[in-house]
């Protein structure tokens, strides 16, 4: 029954092609945090890494408010 509802009123927030997106551009920065920053120069200095983590967390946010503008 609820499969039916989603698609009387079409897909649902997780299913919208917008929020996929969303999602793989975390994974994917998420994914280069991990490859680049555990075990660096950074990740022995405390004031850096939250710096380093703010900005991530940062792009992450713009790069989700600029896909809503563009929709």
């Amino acid at each position: 029954m609820e499969e039916n509802h989603a698609q009387a009123n079409g897909p649902t927030r997780a299913e919208h092609p917008q929020w996929k997106v969303a999602a793989g551009v975390d994974a994917l920065i998420e994914r280069w945090w991990e490859d680049h920053f555990p075990g660096s120069a950074v990740a022995g200095y405390t004031e850096a890494w939250n710096v380093a983590h703010s900005a991530k967390e940062a792009l992450k946010a713009l790069l989700k408010k600029g896909d809503r503008q563009c929709s």
